[in-house]
């Protein structure tokens, strides 16, 4: 497996040991992070505007405005809703339209757009988390952004966008398996805690000898809304101690239910789709925080206690980052290493299990 991947290759907002700065963040409304009284009109290099919103009705011929900056009009940052379904971005010399239909009433909408002075790493990405759809765009405009140009011209727009962020780096794609500060891991070294690894430390896997540890980044992430971590409580899973994860990170079971109902004697399951069981649960207790992505040689589950839980595939990393640089992937780099089970058969799993008495430990 070739890894390709080096810091340089990573957007400056997540390198390790970056000085990432929150300007904003809002939740229902109610402040998180507090903004600055006095918006300083001073460029940035990077800009990130991040909001989460139910798609709502819109009546009549003219679009509705979600979100507009506090900057005169040719400059703020605005959001329609269109009667048509698809929304529209406009910010200076960038309009950007997703497609007709994009968006329906109800529909459960994610938003992260990044300005770039240079027109290197500006980026529009629209999210349908209710049909799974996603639209990435690069724009290659530059723009050195001012805060009032992201900061809300009028509390109202909270009311729509029930989670806001602003953010002066550039907040990066995180759907990928990680795992937050504190989480300890076995290593030939003994245990160490995420945050202290680094490249070529052996990590103890479930299974086989242990591996090197080929590559790992922080990445900061807004944990609001559908953006929340998954927290796998302990004594759950196999787990001795509370960890936080990415819904997308997948978890090992096993057991006589997984070998009933699927045939394979262990298989994986994203943490986002646990969040049925008492086990699991979306963690909103922090607005922002800090998660770690791993990566091996070959895909594997390092074992967190008697919990197996997976690290990143290079497919997933290659298809996270913004840069949506193309690489040449050989089979292994985009498999599993174990059967991977959707949405339905992981609630299949948990119904059983359940009803079985044996709650996912």
């Amino acid at each position: 497996m070739n890894l390709a991947l080096t810091h340089d290759d990573l957007p400056s907002g997540v390198r390790l040991g970056a000085a990432d700065h929150w300007v904003a963040v809002w939740d229902m409304g109610q402040i998180c992070i507090p903004p600055p009284r006095f918006a300083k009109r001073e460029p940035h290099m990077a800009l990130s505007l991040l909001l989460e919103f139910c798609m709502p009705f819109v009546a009549g011929r003219h679009p509705l405005r979600l979100w507009q900056g506090v900057a005169e009009a040719s400059r703020a940052i605005a959001l329609y809703a269109q009667r048509d379904g698809a929304l529209r971005l406009v910010h200076g010399e960038a309009d950007l339209s997703t497609t007709a239909g994009f968006a329906r009433p109800g529909d459960m909408i994610g938003m992260r757009y990044l300005t770039c002075a240079r027109g290197r790493a500006d980026l529009v990405e629209f999210v349908n988390h209710a049909r799974g759809q996603r639209i990435r765009v690069r724009l290659g405009v530059a723009h050195a952004a001012r805060l009032d140009e992201a900061l809300p011209r009028d509390d109202r727009f909270l009311r729509v966008c029930h989670v806001a962020a602003i953010a002066d780096f550039h907040v990066c794609s995180s759907d990928l398996p990680a795992l937050g500060a504190g989480v300890i891991l076995p290593t030939t070294e003994g245990p160490i805690p995420v945050e202290a690894l680094r490249p070529d430390m052996m990590l103890i896997l479930t299974d086989g000898p242990p591996k090197p540890l080929r590559w790992i980044t922080r990445r900061p992430r807004l944990c609001l809304g559908r953006m929340a971590p998954i927290r796998l409580r302990a004594p759950y899973f196999g787990l001795a101690q509370d960890i936080v994860t990415t819904p997308e990170t997948r978890v090992l079971r096993s057991g006589a239910a997984v070998e009933y109902l699927f045939g394979h004697e262990r298989v994986l399951i994203s943490a986002g789709d646990l969040t049925s069981s008492p086990g699991a649960q979306r963690d909103r207790r922090m607005p922002v925080r800090d998660m770690y992505h791993l990566m091996l040689d070959d895909h594997a589950c390092v074992a967190i206690d008697r919990c197996g839980v997976e690290t990143a595939l290079l497919a997933d990393v290659v298809a996270a980052e913004d840069a949506g640089a193309q690489r040449n992937l050989s089979q292994t780099d985009r498999t599993p290493c174990l059967p991977v089970l959707d949405r339905a058969s992981a609630q299949a799993l948990i119904a059983a299990s359940t009803t079985g008495r044996r709650t996912l430990i």
